[in-house]
């Protein structure tokens, strides 16, 4: 096998670990971050086949990320949907199907928020909804398989993913149908449309907010309703989703400050996961927070920001993965 190093630049782009399969010949050229020299070394070459040692000997080092050129990601793409959408689980190991459909998930979206076309983003997410929920749903699914695979950048479609997978598993354990876990998780991904009508120069802000950004900031959820209002293909729960997963049970939320009783079951779990999410990943002004750190500020809104059972299912949820 050839070695070789290249400057590091703008020309590579990590994928994760996780999704690569023993055996599988991915088709591209796999690279490695040198970190002391700043330099990327070829790893696997394209047509060269991994082995369940070689992805051992990764992990064991704590390699989760390896690299690809930017030219190769639509052959990256092609590769994690065929992994994404398997029904083999003996070939394709579940831990594989959710990186795989995880990173397929964010990819699409990007594309999706990017194009601004409601109607291709809300079929997308309806298409992303149903594969998910499909793995969710797997009796063999943990939450550590996703915590593996989830990225924590600020992006508003890293977020959008994150929150979805996080909805649709919330949901599974309060005891939804899976036709209405499909639709959670679908909401999920569309709960923060109205954020692109925001711009990066306040969403990415370093600082703190003022008071003109910060009222901008509060007009996301009306704007995301207004996209998606229209549409006979959401359901009311999707739209609530949208529109009230910054309201609060006290009242104190916005846009228009519900109290308990105005809110929609399925805006009160967006709520929950939305904060959750915002809080353990990484942040223009700050960096992640411990999951326990986390559940610890919610729970102090409990009864208050949050609905004290859907808050106190999702602690179970984060709980005993930690003690597994």
């Amino acid at each position: 096998m050839r070695i070789e190093f290249v400057m590091l630049g703008a020309d590579y782009i990590p994928i994760s670990v996780a999704t690569l399969l023993p055996t599988e010949v991915v088709g591209l050229d796999l690279f490695q971050q040198e970190s002391k020299n700043d330099q990327y070394k070829l790893y696997r070459a394209s047509d060269y086949p991994l082995t369940m040692d070689d992805l051992s000997r990764l992990r064991g080092r704590g390699v989760t990320r390896l690299y690809i050129s930017k030219a190769a990601r639509a052959v990256y793409q092609t590769y994690l949907r065929k992994v994404a959408t398997s029904s083999d689980s003996d070939s394709v190991p579940l831990i594989a199907r959710v990186g795989a459909l995880n990173e397929v998930v964010r990819d699409v979206l990007e594309t999706a928020f990017k194009r601004d076309d409601v109607d291709k983003t809300v079929h997308a997410a309806e298409r992303l909804g149903s594969l998910a929920t499909e793995i969710i749903s797997q009796d063999e699914f943990t939450v550590s398989d996703l915590f593996q695979v989830l990225h924590h950048d600020y992006a508003t479609f890293t977020h959008s993913a994150n929150v979805a997978f996080y909805a649709g598993i919330l949901a599974t354990e309060l005891g939804y149908s899976k036709e209405n876990v499909e639709r959670i998780t679908t909401g999920g991904l569309l709960h923060d449309l109205g954020k692109l009508e925001i711009g990066e120069e306040i969403l990415c802000k370093p600082g703190k907010l003022d008071e003109s950004e910060f009222r901008k900031i509060r007009l996301h959820p009306g704007l995301g309703f207004k996209k998606l209002a229209h549409r006979e293909d959401l359901c009311e729960g999707q739209l609530m989703m949208a529109y009230q997963h910054h309201e609060r049970l006290d009242g104190r939320g916005y846009p228009v400050g519900c109290v308990d009783s105005d809110l929609h079951p399925w805006a009160k779990i967006c709520a929950v996961v939305d904060v959750f999410e915002a809080l353990t990943s990484q942040r223009p002004y700050r960096t992640p927070m411990p999951r326990s750190k986390a559940l610890e500020l919610q729970s102090r809104d409990s009864g208050k920001a949050f609905d004290p059972e859907i808050l106190a299912c999702w602690k179970s949820i984060i709980q005993r993965d930690s003690a597994s």
